[in-house]
C-alpha cells in the first residue's frame, strides 16, 4: 500500500539523530515520505537520503506565543497543500499545534508521538501542576475533537495522560545499527585510544560515560558529586566523561561554565561538550550511566550503550525503569535525586563481571528495542488505521 507520510519534528538535528533511519525505512518500503522541519540547517543531509524536506521558517520551541501562531500558520499552508495520508507528529508541541491544525483542516490521519513527558512532568511545584493540569485538557480536548492516534515510549506515561483509546506503546525509537553493534568497538579502536589519550586516561582507569541534554533533571550535578565521593577511596581514580549541550532555552539548563570549571578542578572529570562521535566515546567508556529525574520516554544514549553491549545505570524512572532487566542483569537501577545511590551503584558494577553484563544488554536490546522490532510497530499502525 503508497502512502504519502509526513514526518514532523521541533529540531533538524533531532530528525537526523532519531527519525532519519526510519524515514529511509519507510521510503525503501515504497512511502512518499516528507520530513518538516525548522530552517535550521539539517535540510541537506537528510536530502541527501532521498527524503523529501519541507521547512518551517518559524521555529515553534521560540518563546512567545507569536511564534506559535506563526508556525500553525505556516504549517496550515504546507499540510493542506500537500494533502497526507499520514501526519506523525513528535514531541509536546508538534502534538498538541499539529493534530489541532491537521484535524481542523485536513483529511490526513493523525498520529502523535510522545517522547517523554519532560520537565514540566518531572517536578511537583505549584507552577508545574498547573502546567500539567493545561497539557492533559489540551490533549484531551484534541483526542476528543480530532481523534489522533497515540505511540507512547513507556506505560507509566500513558497512566499519567490517562489515554484510553487508539494508544500503542511501542518503547523507544531504535538506534542506528550501523554505527552502533556488534563490530562498533573493534571498528573505532584507534579512534577510542586517540580520544583516551587525548584526555590522559590511564589504560588502567575505568570510564563512566554520561551523554545527554544538560539539565538539572538528568542527573549529572548529582553524578558529578558521586563520582568523586566514590574516589575518595578508589586507584586509580574513575573517569568521568561527559558529553552533551545546553538547551539555553530551558530553564532547568546547566551551565556548561560549572561543568568547565570541575574539570579543572578535578583532573578525572572529563567535559567535552557536544559531539558528534558518540559511538567512540561509548565505546570508550566501560559503563554508560544516565541518573536521570526527567520524564524520559526511552532514552536513546541508554539504547545505544546497550546496542554495542555496555552495562548501564540509569534510574527508577518512567522511560528507564524497563531498560534494567531484572532476571538477566544487564546493569543497576537506583533511586533517583540520590549522590548515594549512584556511588554505591558504580562501585557495584566495577566489582562485578563487566563484559556479562554488557553482553545482556546488547541480548537486550535485540529483543525488545531493535530497529527491526520498533520500525515494523510503526509501520503495523499506519496499516492499520488507513484501511
Amino acid at each position: 500500500m503508497s502512502m504519502k507520510i509526513a514526518l514532523v519534528e521541533n529540531f533538524g538535528a533531532d530528525f537526523v539523530g532519531a527519525r532519519l533511519r526510519y524515514a529511509v525505512f519507510l521510503k525503501n518500503k515504497g512511502f512518499e515520505v516528507y520530513a518538516i522541519i525548522p530552517k535550521d540547517g539539517h535540510k541537506m543531509l537528510i536530502k541527501r537520503e532521498k527524503i523529501n524536506v519541507i521547512e518551517v521558517e518559524d521555529s515553534i520551541r521560540d518563546k512567545g506565543i507569536k511564534s506559535k501562531i506563526k508556525y500553525a500558520s505556516e504549517l496550515r499552508g504546507i499540510l493542506k497543500k500537500e494533502n497526507f495520508d499520514i501526519v506523525h507528529f513528535y514531541r509536546l508541541q508538534p502534538n498538541l499545534i499539529g493534530t489541532f491544525i491537521a484535524g481542523l483542516y485536513t483529511s490526513s490521519k493523525i498520529v502523535n508521538h510522545i517522547t517523554g513527558l519532560g520537565v514540566v512532568f518531572s517536578s511537583n511545584n505549584t507552577k508545574s501542576k498547573i502546567l500539567q493540569l493545561v497539557i492533559k485538557l489540551l490533549y484531551k480536548l484534541n483526542n476528543y475533537c480530532f481523534k489522533p492516534y497515540t505511540v507512547f515510549q513507556n506505560k507509566e506515561d500513558i497512566q499519567e495522560l490517562g489515554f484510553k483509546e487508539r494508544v500503542y506503546c511501542i518503547e523507544g525509537s531504535a538506534v542506528n545499527e550501523d554505527r552502533f553493534n556488534d563490530q562498533s568497538n573493534l571498528n573505532n579502536i584507534k579512534k577510542i585510544n586517540e580520544l583516551r589519550e587525548q584526555l590522559k586516561i590511564s589504560k588502567e582507569s575505568k570510564i563512566i560515560v554520561f551523554v545527554s541534554r544538560l539539565l538539572k533533571e538528568k542527573g549529572v550535578l548529582e553524578l558529578v558529586k558521586a563520582v568523586i565521593k566514590v574516589n575518595e577511596n578508589y586507584a586509580p581514580p574513575i573517569s568521568l566523561v561527559v558529553v552533551g549541550w545546553s538547551d539555553i532555552q530551558n530553564p532547568s539548563a546547566v551551565n556548561p561554565k560549572d561543568l568547565e570549571e570541575l574539570a579543572k578542578e578535578f583532573d578525572y572529570i572529563n567535559f567535552l561538550g557536544k559531539r558528534s562521535d558518540i559511538e567512540v566515546v561509548i565505546g570508550m567508556g566501560d559503563v554508560s550511566i544516565l541518573p536521570t529525574y526527567y520524564r524520559e520516554g526511552t532514552p536513546r544514549f541508554l539504547l545505544e550503550s546497550m546496542a554495542v553491549g555496555k552495562p548501564i545505570i540509569t534510574t527508577d524512572m518512567p522511560g528507564c525503569n524497563h531498560l534494567i532487566d531484572k532476571e538477566n542483569m544487564n546493569g543497576f537501577l537506583i533511586k533517583p535525586r540520590n549522590v548515594e545511590a549512584i556511588q554505591k551503584a558504580i562501585v557495584e558494577v566495577l566489582k562485578s563481571d563487566i563484559d556479562v553484563l554488557g553482553k545482556n544488554s546488547q541480548k537486550l536490546y535485540k529483543e525488545k528495542f531493535s530497529e527491526d522490532k520498533v520500525y515494523s510497530a510503526l509501520l503495523n499502525i499506519y496499516t492499520s488505521i488507513v484501511e
